[in-house]
């Protein structure tokens, strides 16, 4: 992984980032409690990590072996909780590092490590990790993805140019990042289903550095405003009267981490489907147009939205 990279450790080496989950590196709650007990032990062996600007955005503490288990390498971190404003776990955490005495300090980037954060917990998705009592079983490659999909949406890529940098929401397995990759594009993706999350990484279409289980009616929450040159959504839904607050809140995030002429490019099965979302767009400042692209089985992509923020 990554991080064995960044720490300089071979990868046979036990490491473990002490939250159980991407997103509750928001508001480190273990984080907090382990390190209040660790800032009053003499004998801890603290290492700082640190990124491009000297700022320490991680602590490794050696776990020796004991008894009860193996050693191991646990990693605690702020790099979450402190964009796109510090919180208060961020704050605390800076704190308890004033008070501590480094033994070490690794170097990486802010960009380096994020990607290592995102792998580690994708692989730790995969190993079943994650989830407890899973009996999910890996499905079929040729049942979930399918080749005529693929060259429909292709179809439509091919009419737009997607600049800079790319994030995908709701990107389920990776049926639709699966196209993206071949036309060389590195979107992050996102979903708030980590099974589905699970099975575009077993089936190597999604990129561990590059997906992230979270909530897309949070994205503000997580990544600063004016952070992605393009926002792009495939087949998304379903979306009904009753539901559309959810989908037009993520519309309201979207556009709020879009950059200035950033691209918003969208699909979805129902005209109605991406009504709700071009009115939602548009009251937040994007203009575009909606598009028809039904065919005969009315199944994929049916209707398209592009639109650009002003």
């Amino acid at each position: 992984m990554l991080i064995h990279k960044i720490l300089c450790l071979p990868e046979n080496e036990n490491i473990c980032f002490v939250e159980e989950s991407f997103a509750s590196l928001k508001n480190n709650t273990l984080t907090l409690q382990y390190l209040g007990n660790i800032r009053k032990d003499p004998d801890a062996l603290v290492s700082g990590i640190k990124d491009e600007n000297d700022n320490v955005i991680g602590l490794v503490l050696i776990n020796p072996e004991s008894e009860e288990s193996e050693s191991f390498h646990a990693i605690f971190t702020n790099i979450i909780s402190s964009r796109p404003v510090p919180n208060n776990s961020s704050m605390i955490f800076s704190g308890i590092v004033k008070d501590m005495k480094l033994q070490n300090s690794y170097n990486t980037t802010i960009r380096e490590f994020s990607e290592a954060v995102y792998e580690y917990f994708s692989i730790e998705l995969v190993s079943r990790h994650l989830c407890e009592n899973c009996h999910v079983n890996k499905e079929p490659y040729n049942m979930v993805y399918i080749e005529s999909r693929n060259a429909r949406l292709k179809g439509i890529l091919d009419k737009y140019r997607l600049e800079g940098s790319i994030l995908e929401i709701c990107c389920g397995n990776g049926m639709s990042t699966l196209p993206l990759h071949n036309m060389g594009y590195d979107p992050l993706s996102i979903d708030y289903d980590k099974c589905q999350i699970c099975q575009g990484l077993e089936h190597s279409v999604l990129d561990p550095k590059r997906t992230i289980v979270i909530d897309a009616t949070r994205l503000s929450e997580f990544f600063n405003i004016n952070s992605f040159d393009t926002i792009v959504g495939f087949m998304l839904g379903t979306i009904y009267p009753f539901n559309k607050s959810i989908w037009e809140k993520m519309m309201v995030e979207s556009v709020s981490i879009l950059k200035p002429r950033g691209m918003i490019l969208l699909t979805v099965n129902k005209k109605e489907e991406i009504e709700i979302l071009k009115n939602a767009l548009e009251i937040n400042g994007i203009r575009g147009q909606l598009i028809d692209n039904t065919d005969s089985k009315g199944i994929y992509d049916q209707w398209v939205y592009a639109g650009t923020k002003e």
